[in-house]
This record gives structure tokens, sequence and C-alpha cells, in this order.
């Protein structure tokens, strides 16, 4: 009885010593790997592109355009590696996107602007979707942020020329 009891229990545990190799397999990644997936501050800053900045009237007429200041923020947040408003939940950024367009100030509604407020839109969209897929590699998301960062220099650009061109009082034709 003992044999068999002996036999049993030796039978059990070279069951649960075989069945354990299988399941407990661990994969660690290395640090090379996570930093080979995992965007920073200096992949960012190495990002080539002319940025534009807003000159001293852009900024009194943008002072009150409470979007486009958080806009500011989370771009200057963006570029020194922070990603979390742009890789967040997808409505919440189409309705901050929305936001934006809408409650531009009156004295920037123009055509030009408006063009640039869409691009930016279509851009910003797009970076929040390769943000938020884990399978993207790292060089289509840095060319998605500086994709959106040209957009903004943009944006920055034609409100300048608009403040710009009225300084200089410049007449169109009609």
């Amino acid at each position: 009885m003992r044999i068999v009891l002996f036999a049993y229990l030796s039978f059990c545990l070279l069951l649960t010593n075989c069945k354990g190799d299988q399941v407990s397999k661990i994969t660690k990644e290395t640090q090379e790997q996570i930093d080979a997936r995992t965007i920073s501050q200096k992949d960012i800053e190495a990002l080539r592109y002319t940025e534009f900045g807003l000159s001293s009237d852009s900024k009194k007429a943008v002072m009150d355009w409470q979007k486009f200041q958080e806009l500011q923020t989370q771009t200057s947040a963006l570029k020194k590696g922070d990603l979390s408003f742009f890789d967040g939940d997808r409505l919440l950024f189409k309705t901050f996107l929305l936001e934006l367009i809408t409650e531009m100030p009156p004295q920037l509604q123009t055509n030009e602007i408006s063009a640039r407020l869409t691009a930016l839109d279509t851009k910003a969209q797009k970076l929040n979707s390769l943000l938020s897929l884990t399978n993207i590699d790292k060089a289509e998301r840095l060319q998605a942020i500086k994709e959106f960062l040209v957009t903004v220099s943009n944006l920055n650009l034609q409100i300048n020329k608009k403040f710009e061109f009225e300084k200089n009082n410049v007449l169109r034709p009609e």
C-alpha cells in the first residue's frame, strides 16, 4: 500500500513539475527594446522643421482664445515628450478640436486661417490615432508628430501674416 501511495505521489509531482515549465516562461524586455519604441524629448528635438512663433499683435489677438492657449500649452508639452494629451480619449480630443475651431475670435476668421485650422484638425486626429495604437513603429509616430508641429507653426505664421498685412494697410483689388 505504501508503494502504491509513493508511486502515485511521485507521478503527481512529476506531472506538476512538467506542466510548470511550459506555463511559466516570462520574456523580459531589455532597455534597448523599450527605448526603440518609446518617444522621448530627444527624439522630438531631433525633428527638423521651421518653427514660427506669434508676433506681439498676434499674441494680443489670441489672448482670449482659450482653446488656442490650451493648444499652445499642449504643443509645448508635446515638444518635451509628454504625449498624454495627444494619445488620450478620441472623443475628448475631437471635441477639443471642434471647440478650437468654433471659438475662433471673429477678427481671425479668414479663409486662410480657417484652412490652417482644418489642416491642424486633420493632422491632430492622425497623430491621436497613431499614438493610441501600439503596433505603429516609432518612425511613423515621429513623422506624425513632425507633421502636427509643422501645421501648428503654419497656423502661427498665417495669424502673423494677417496682422502684418493689416499693419501695412495693403489695398486688395476688388
